[in-house]
């Protein structure tokens, strides 16, 4: 790590923490030592990139590592579409990016979906692949409504049980 700039082999460990992988299945799949991950990892707390939870468990700062924008986009189905949710849920599943996808009840729109991006640019890009997908899987939308969020105030998973 140069400065407080993340160099490939940060983000590769980050990427690799933030899927579960061990500091031994990092090190091995970068080609690098165990010591090197853990020095890495340790610099990466210290300049506020990883956050640690308990040992061996990380989440990242996602607006130091640049991933600060959120979007909540609401999706109200054709008629002729809505039979075919389990497949759109299913695609959107494979996305990275996408964190939440919710089914919805009771209201005009039938998904809701949480997405973090690098920014506006990455957020049209995205768009565009996902427009021309559900347009060459035949499948029409009524209305689509994204929301931005450039700035978080809190970033918090539930962690008590009633």
């Amino acid at each position: 790590m140069r400065k407080n700039e993340l160099d490939e082999v940060d983000k590769k460990i980050i990427e690799n923490l933030l899927r579960g992988k061990t500091q031994s299945e990092i090190a091995e799949m970068i080609g690098v030592t165990l010591r090197t991950v853990q020095n890495r990892i340790k610099a990466l707390e210290d300049k506020g990139y990883l956050i640690k939870l308990k040992e061996g468990y990380w989440v990242a700062n996602y607006q130091k590592i640049g991933l600060n924008m959120l979007a909540v986009i609401l999706i109200d189905l054709d008629v002729d579409s809505k039979n075919r949710i389990d497949e759109i849920i299913e695609h959107f599943k494979k996305l990275d990016f996408v964190e939440n996808i919710f089914e919805i009840v009771g209201s005009q729109f039938d998904l809701c979906m949480i997405v973090r991006y690098k920014d506006v640019e990455e957020y049209r890009r995205e768009r565009r692949k996902f427009m021309d997908w559900m347009s060459k899987k035949g499948i029409k939308i009524n209305h689509l409504h994204t929301y931005l969020a450039s700035r978080t105030h809190k970033d918090h998973r539930r962690t008590m049980i009633p």
